[in-house]
């Protein structure tokens, strides 16, 4: 690489930390869990480091080894006096609640400033097998429900951001997840509109929106076939009647946010425990919301 194009990507990763410094003031992310603490590195050091690892793609001992000497000028910023060893940032990932990876996402509408979200619920998985799914067909194995973890993003589809999500151990329908993800956006913004897949189709998520949430709420309405006078529902009556396909395809770019994290990160999650593997998919998540902020230029004004 050379000089000149390696001070540029240490700039952005700079400005990268600069807003993730943002999110952890806003959140009130505190430096040290106890007063007690060695105070060798404080929690936002380390937090820092776990995101960056996901976003250079490396194993905790080739990012402490190869990866961070490198960056004098993240030592720098990070005012590291010396560098944490793998075993350290690993011990600091196991005792991390998944509470604040996950209030750290919230505060990104409230950073941006939305003030009408249009949100889309959409589910994806990831992988917990490190081959590809070709490799599998060709040795005669097949992927199993149990080797993947199930995770629904709310996304702002305007902006393309997340603004919450919810990851789950097991496969479970999406229908679960929406009510309390809806809640959670609502805290930090106004809701206009949530848009869902055919698995949203249900009666009391149109009334839930419209009564709770102060906002409508589109999902195809499952068995065409069946007459209007027959339909169950108000909501689904009228959607039958005429439903407003240019709203809906909006949703559409919650598939372009799914396609981003797993070309940019990968597919696989590489932990064992599922407490690392739902850090590890924050981690992402919270690297692609601040690189979709840079992009903006919405996390620029410093």
């Amino acid at each position: 690489m050379k000089p000149i194009q390696r001070q540029k990507k240490e700039l952005k990763l700079i400005k990268f930390l600069k807003v993730l410094f943002v999110l952890f003031k806003l959140c009130e992310f505190p430096k040290h869990f106890s007063k007690y603490s060695k105070k060798i590195f404080d929690n936002w050091q380390l937090f820092a480091l776990l995101v960056l690892r996901q976003k250079a793609k490396c194993s905790y001992r080739d990012f402490v080894e190869e990866w961070l000497p490198c960056s004098t000028v993240i030592i720098k910023f990070l005012k590291l006096e010396s560098i944490p060893t793998a075993s350290c940032l690993i011990k600091f990932a196991s005792r991390l609640k998944a509470y604040w990876a996950h209030s750290v996402i919230g505060e990104v509408a409230t950073y941006v400033g939305i003030t009408e979200a249009i949100l889309g619920f959409d589910g994806s998985t990831n992988s917990t097998k490190y081959g590809s799914r070709h490799y599998y067909d060709r040795i005669g194995k097949k992927l199993k429900k149990k080797d993947s973890v199930k995770w629904l993003p709310v996304v702002e589809l305007k902006q393309q951001l997340i603004l919450a999500v919810k990851i789950r151990k097991k496969p479970r329908h999406d229908n679960v997840d929406l009510k309390p993800l809806a809640r959670n956006v609502r805290r930090k913004t106004t809701i206009k509109r949530g848009i869902g897949d055919k698995a949203f189709d249900k009666e009391g998520n149109y009334t839930f929106f419209e009564d709770e949430i102060g906002g409508e709420f589109l999902a195809p309405v499952r068995n065409k076939d069946v007459p209007v006078w027959r339909t169950k529902g108000v909501h689904r009556k009228k959607l039958k009647q005429y439903f407003p396909k240019k709203k809906y395809h909006q949703r559409s770019k919650s598939e372009t946010v799914f396609s981003v994290i797993k070309k940019k990160m990968g597919e696989a999650l590489y932990s064992v425990r599922f407490h690392m593997r739902k850090l590890e998919l924050l981690m992402r998540c919270i690297v692609y919301d601040i690189d979709r902020l840079i992009k903006l230029e919405k996390g620029c004004n410093f």
